[in-house]
């Protein structure tokens, strides 16, 4: 009987928590999702742990029930991490290949990453990810893998994704006292780019937008690698806030209200359509139009800054493979038609890819960070080279297709 390989993936959000558990036999392809759990979040704010007991028992809760569910023991996780507390910034390496006959070897790239991280970050950041964007040797650019070429010199483009120190310590003591051990700790929007974009995608230059509660993850890829990462400071949950003020309802009325009533496009809703606020707790009866417009404000400002950001990069309105939305935030209808308004660009939802499972979780976009980790976690061209310099680099993050 082949080996079958567990995985668990747990993606720590602002407003909830998910966990998904999958199985792979090397005979299999891809993974199948055999237990899942969702809970609403507690002791995290703005994507970072604020309570490490509180957000302890909650993790504890989720992955307990995920892995009860699948039936399965397992005390190890592939998480994911995201919040104000993340920043990107574009780095370069640059070594001279080692080897008498210049033949480009592991070591030569594993030293051109390393160098790559060797430029100061501020003391109170920790390195996530170093995401190789580009190879030049000797001046040639455009090199996917560099490894077997014959030349002098070697340098990469890389994106160096760092999460605030104490932000990242606290989460690895929430789930270390959750008595769960961590395999990796993971940008989420990156993780949710993994399970929703194709390899054509990639290649064409496609946006993810991830919107989640309090934040909505950027992630930018072209000619196959990542070109860009960022998070926004505004999600789903600040349109419930300010339906909670324009209804005058409480929060928990204002989201369930979003939920069954809520559509991203004023436009394409009647005005003839009433909701009864009473039976929520509310005075009186009002138009579904008019929750429309409140959500529609919300949703346009977490397009502007995301326009704003592709705009950083000279990217606006030059994606040929659009953009596609992801994340709890994303379920509220019409999204799509907002998007493709303000950016410009095609829209389209993502759906999980290469993994199986019941399509309750595989379509739902809440579940797409935790389906992420999961492929993340099993896909061996996500290669992790460890390094045996520590004192020089304490992670070397991706390196995507050229190890063999």
């Amino acid at each position: 009987m082949s080996r079958e390989e567990i995985i668990v993936g747990l993606d720590i959000g602002t407003t909830s928590m998910q966990a998904v558990v999958a199985t792979k036999k090397k005979t299999q392809e891809v993974p199948q999702v055999v237990g899942w759990a969702e809970i609403s979040s507690r002791g995290v704010r703005r994507g970072a742990v604020v309570d490490i007991e509180e957000t302890a028992a909650a993790i504890r809760e989720v992955f307990q029930k995920a892995i009860g569910h699948a039936g399965v023991k397992c005390n190890e996780a592939v998480v994911g991490i995201g919040g104000n507390n993340i920043f990107a910034r574009p780095s370069r390496g640059v070594v001279i290949v080692s080897r008498a006959d210049r033949e480009i070897a592991k070591e030569d790239v594993q030293r051109a990453l390393i160098q790559a991280e060797a430029i100061p970050a501020s003391p109170n950041r920790e390195i996530l990810h170093n995401l190789a964007r580009e190879w030049i040797v000797d001046g040639e650019r455009g090199i996917k893998d560099p490894l077997g070429m014959s030349g002098v010199k070697l340098e990469v483009d890389s994106l160096i994704l760092e999460c605030s120190t104490s932000a990242l310590k606290n989460l690895r003591k929430a789930i270390g006292l959750a008595g769960i051990k961590i395999k990796e700790v993971v940008l989420a929007p990156l993780a949710a780019s993994c399970v929703v974009l194709s390899s054509r995608h990639k290649e064409l230059g496609t946006a993810v937008l991830d919107i989640g509660g309090v934040t909505t993850g950027l992630v930018v890829f072209e000619e196959g690698d990542i070109f860009h990462a960022a998070v926004l400071g505004a999600g789903s949950a600040h349109a419930t806030h300010d339906l909670v003020y324009g209804l005058q309802v409480d929060v928990d009325a204002a989201e369930k209200v979003k939920r069954a009533h809520g559509s991203a496009l004023a436009d394409s809703t009647s005005s003839r359509d009433m909701v009864d606020l009473k039976k929520l707790g509310g005075e009186n009866s009002i138009q579904r139009r008019e929750i429309a417009v409140i959500c529609e404000a919300r949703f346009s400002e977490i397009f502007e800054m995301a326009q704003k950001e592709l705009k950083k990069i000279g990217r606006a309105s030059m994606l040929p493979g659009g953009v596609v939305l992801t994340g709890g935030g994303s379920k509220i209808p019409r999204l799509d038609k907002l998007a493709k308004k303000e950016l410009g660009l095609p829209i389209s939802r993502g759906i999980a890819q290469n993994i199986l499972g019941p399509e309750e979780i595989i379509q739902d976009p809440v579940f797409a960070t935790a389906l992420g980790l999961i492929i993340w976690g099993f896909d061996e061209t996500f290669n992790r080279i460890a390094t045996d310099m520590p004192e020089e680099s304490k992670f070397i993050g991706w390196l995507k297709n050229f190890i063999p």
